[in-house]
């Protein structure tokens, strides 16, 4: 998104704090647009700030901008990311996914925001949990799918409910994700979901595939076999 898209014309493609600044902009009081939007004081007051900081982003030309260490990152193929991510710093990997944390919202491409998601797998920051949660519902299926296995390589057990919702996604590869990425945290919940994507007659052959492997992993986790 360019300073030119910002505006009523393209209203349908922007994030709620930029139709807040908007409205802001054209003179309108917090208390006003608090009722004009249905929103809190506070939220609208939060919207203008995220706003401006977002605009002042976008003001910033490509000439202008040096390159970050995440716009470094999107711009290798991914044998010299993983080279770099397994060879690199504690220090320097921390002020990457600081970055990523600070970026994450802004990234828009589904492509880049998939590189990004797969780039917070490699590094396994279980502190990243909420962060790639809210990517279960994205747009995108790829977006998903790769949100699925980031947290299978993060690995942590409170992951599990964002994993369980993935496994009623509508793209199959999604949902063979979900399932491969819930070996080694998945508990009898777990099980009883995956069998009913099991027992679902129109599933996908290696979607069951994945699941039953699943199923048996969980279950020689649990001394269950």
């Amino acid at each position: 998104m360019n300073l030119k898209q910002v505006s009523w014309n393209n209203i349908e493609n922007l994030d709620d704090e930029l139709i807040t600044y908007l409205l802001y902009k054209e003179g309108k009081s917090i208390e006003a647009i608090s009722l004009i939007r249905n929103i809190s004081r506070e939220k609208v007051e939060k919207d203008i700030i995220d706003a401006k900081i977002k605009l002042r982003t976008l003001k910033t030309t490509k000439k202008d901008q040096k390159k970050t260490l995440l716009d470094k990152m999107l711009e290798l193929p991914k044998k010299k990311r993983l080279e770099f991510i397994k060879n690199g710093q504690p220090k320097v990997l921390q002020e990457l996914y600081n970055e990523i944390k600070q970026r994450y919202r802004y990234i828009d491409n589904p492509d880049d925001r998939a590189t990004v998601i797969w780039i917070i797998g490699e590094l396994k920051n279980s502190s990243s949990i909420s962060l790639l949660s809210k990517d279960v519902i994205h747009y995108n299926g790829n977006v998903r799918r790769m949100v699925c296995s980031a947290l299978g390589k993060i690995g942590d057990s409170r992951a599990k409910p964002v994993l369980h919702k993935a496994l009623q996604d509508e793209k199959p590869q999604v949902r063979q994700y979900a399932a491969k990425a819930l070996r080694d945290i998945g508990d009898k919940d777990t099980i009883s979901l995956l069998l009913k994507v099991v027992n679902n007659k129109s599933e996908k052959d290696y979607v069951k595939n994945t699941c039953l492997e699943t199923i048996q992993t969980i279950k020689q986790n649990l001394n269950l076999t």
